[in-house]
């Protein structure tokens, strides 16, 4: 309550002042200067107008003091953590790609090059996040078991996914055609010397492990915490979509970021969040490798409009046995 009391003072005192500078103003300083009745009129319209601004900047400032999140990182935290993720990456790799640009060489495409800059600078910020974070290692990265039937429904959600969203992936493209490099970037994952093991190493199992982590993990242990559960999914999805960097995957990663944050609020559990995520670079993998195999097959023959209902039923179902299986329990992580 003197808290309460000495806030409302201090919201009488200001809003007093700072009418009677506007007061001052109206009566002597030209071409604000009024007299009659439009300057009672006015006086009293932005009087009031001020008080009941004051009321709520102040009352709004109290709340926030008073309910202040505790726990990082917070809205702002996490976006500087993207931040610091991505301009780490581009100063290893700017450099690079101007030697390779000057010099006609391709040290930025070298395996062990790009492995060992991802490692460091992902150890890096892994280290730095849960030093912030100041809590245990199991809380900070929920490893809670989980039941294997999830897989299933993962399994059956994800083609569905990938399908609707596949029309929204061309809508953008239409508006915003791709330029070639995009596609070579694609030809890069398949095309290197390592074969088809090396990209699935690279896209199914460093790729998941290393962002499940960083978003499902880091981020999420503040975000859920601090904030309700849509909040913190939505907030996790949108800088899940905007790491990547280009309107062509931010559709679909911005989708796949809901589906695997959500996971992680009814599950709590990073593991179940890296397979799904494999699961899903795997699928696209897949279905680039054999294009051809799936457009010819009775999958690519089938009819839009029913492809596109069974679709909707494969989601709906996983979601309702996801929902079945999980509780909505929320761990205690504190």
């Amino acid at each position: 309550m003197p808290q309460l009391f000495v806030c409302q003072f201090f919201i009488y005192l200001r809003t007093l002042i700072f009418c009677a500078i506007i007061h001052f103003f109206l009566l002597f300083i030209p071409p604000f200067s009024l007299s009659g009745k439009s300057f009672i009129f006015l006086y009293i319209s932005v009087l009031n107008f001020m008080f009941a601004l004051r009321f709520y900047v102040e009352f709004f400032r109290l709340s926030m003091n008073n309910f202040r999140p505790k726990y990082y990182p917070t809205t702002l935290e996490a976006v500087h953590l993207l931040v610091l993720y991505l301009f780490l990456q581009a100063l290893v790799d700017f450099p690079l790609a101007l030697y390779d640009y000057q010099h006609d060489t391709d040290w930025q495409s070298k395996p062990w090059i790009n492995f060992i800059s991802s490692v460091s600078i992902t150890a890096f910020i892994f280290f730095f996040g849960y030093r912030k974070a100041k809590a245990p290692f199991r809380q900070v990265f929920a490893l809670a078991p989980f039941s294997p039937f999830l897989l299933i429904a993962v399994l059956i959600l994800l083609p569905g996914l990938q399908y609707l969203v596949s029309f929204i992936n061309v809508a953008v493209e239409r508006a915003i055609p791709s330029p070639p490099w995009f596609w070579e970037l694609f030809d890069s994952v398949f095309n290197n010397r390592f074969g088809f093991w090396g990209s699935v190493f690279r896209v199914a199992v460093f790729a998941p492990v290393v962002e499940e982590t960083f978003f499902r993990g880091i981020l999420m242990f503040g975000l859920m915490l601090n904030y309700k559960s849509g909040y913190a999914i939505f907030l996790s999805a949108i800088m899940f979509s905007l790491f990547h960097l280009n309107p062509w995957q931010m559709t679909y990663t911005f989708f796949l970021g809901l589906f695997l944050a959500w996971l992680m609020v009814r599950t709590r559990s990073l593991p179940l969040c890296i397979l799904a995520h494999a699961i899903n670079n795997l699928l696209v993998l897949l279905s680039i490798r054999f294009a051809n195999e799936i457009s010819s097959s009775f999958l690519g023959q089938m009819d839009v409009g029913a492809t596109i209902g069974l679709a909707f039923v494969a989601i709906l179902s996983a979601v309702g046995f996801i929902l079945f299986v999980t509780t909505r329990k929320k761990h205690d992580l504190r």
